[in-house]
């Protein structure tokens, strides 16, 4: 669109203060009626940006003739023959803000265009969902029962997942103390360490295990290698949520290693044997050099479980970069701190792709979607509830915009033919 699709139109002044753009979120147009503004969050940042005080507000009602504040406006066409509007307004008089509401208006409406954005999946695994669900019927179960819900943590779940346990008043903690005597509580997915698992059952209390399947299966063989007088490499990062509760199975007998080069940290002093594990949550392809390097060192090293393996950051990764290939930008929503976030961006990136990291609706700028027509997005464990929702329905005020979900998916069956 041109600067020329830019109208500027009368509105009433009633609410407009001097000094300030009001970004509406809904406007009348004498040509179209009522209209929605969908892209009203990144009108605003662009503004905010420009260091202008902003405030988004409802602008229903008609343009007058003899209204004295002035709207500019540039309509999008939407789904299913609808329209959308980008626009703000300014008061009567305020030319310093009028000027800023222009430009930002204008360099949105530079950048609307009918477009496809393609959804990386859910970045939740479906043993985070279910420890999730789980804590919320035990919060549902015994809400009014007198008998208190704790979640212990790491518990790594959605954020909407976590709004609904506090609002249930369910009380998530990192240990034991206070827990009432008779109180519920609710293991983690990622599971606890031993320490506490024992700690546990001298106490009265309903436990309700929601660990993984597969990290249990990962403590157990981490406790099996132990008894053998193994050293157990267990290959993943050391920040991991599982890493305590698997290490703490073999006390003295773990040595984490997240690089192909610290396999050389690996200490056979017990004059044992050595096991890996490849730590679940850790990508499969991630963990390959770093099993070879291992057992190029040691050549009898062998597979702590040999059978089970958590697919769920191979086919998360795989999901990215698919998406990504396919796209000419690539937006990461979650925590620019996160390493979950950086991570993404990492495995998007080598798709060749262009990747922003956002960390809020407004840190989308117009010069990002310059010449896109194909975005894809991605969550990361650390963004806000709903952000990606509120991304989508920003982009979808800027043109048609038709939204598909790639999920890649591993199966497993009994045996190669099932």
């Amino acid at each position: 669109m041109s600067r020329a699709d830019i109208r500027e139109l009368p509105v009433p002044s009633a609410g407009l203060q001097r000094g300030e753009v009001v970004v509406p979120t809904h406007v009348g147009d004498p040509v179209h009626g009522q209209l929605s503004c969908p892209a009203a969050p990144l009108v605003a940042g662009s503004l905010r940006a420009r260091g202008r005080p902003v405030r988004i507000a409802d602008l229903r009602g008609e343009a007058s003739a003899d209204a004295d504040a002035r709207l500019y406006l540039v309509t999008c066409p939407s789904e299913e023959g609808a329209t959308t509007a980008v626009a703000a307004a300014v008061a009567p008089g305020d030319a310093l803000s009028a000027a800023a509401a222009r430009a930002a208006v204008e360099e949105w409406a530079a950048v609307c265009a009918n477009r496809s954005l393609l959804l990386a999946g859910s970045p939740w695994c479906s043993g985070a969902l279910h420890a999730g669900s789980a804590a919320i019927q035990a919060a549902s179960d015994h809400q009014g029962s007198g008998h208190r819900v704790y979640v212990l943590t790491p518990a790594v779940v959605p954020p909407e997942t976590m709004a609904t346990l506090r609002g249930l008043g369910a009380i998530v903690t990192d240990s034991l103390d206070g827990v009432e005597p008779g109180a519920v509580v609710v293991l983690p997915a990622h599971g606890i360490t031993a320490q506490l698992r024992a700690e546990l059952a001298r106490l009265d209390l309903t436990v309700i295990d929601a660990t993984c399947p597969i990290v249990a299966t990962a403590q157990a063989a981490a406790g099996r290698a132990a008894e053998r007088g193994h050293q157990l490499v267990l290959v993943g990062p050391p920040d991991h949520a599982a890493t305590k509760p698997i290490g703490s199975q073999a006390p003295g007998r773990v040595t984490v290693v997240d690089t192909p080069g610290k396999t050389a940290t690996v200490n056979t002093g017990h004059g044992g044997g050595v096991s890996y594990l490849l730590q679940p949550g850790f990508a499969l392809e991630a963990g390959a050099p770093i099993v070879s390097a291992l057992r190029s060192r040691y050549p009898a090293a062998r597979p702590a479980v040999p059978a089970e393996t958590c697919y769920a950051a191979s086919d998360r990764a795989g999901t990215i970069y698919s998406v990504a290939l396919g796209s000419d930008l690539m937006l990461v929503v979650g925590d620019p701190q996160s390493s979950d976030a950086r991570h993404i961006c990492a495995v998007a990136r080598d798709a060749g792709t262009k990747v922003q990291l956002i960390g809020d609706v407004d840190d989308i700028k117009p010069t990002m979607l310059t010449s896109v027509l194909a975005i894809g997005l991605a969550e990361s464990t650390s963004a806000p509830a709903g952000l990606a929702t509120r991304v989508l329905n920003a982009l979808s005020g800027l043109g048609r915009l038709t939204v598909a979900r790639r999920r890649l998916s591993t199966e497993k069956s009994a045996s190669a033919l099932g």
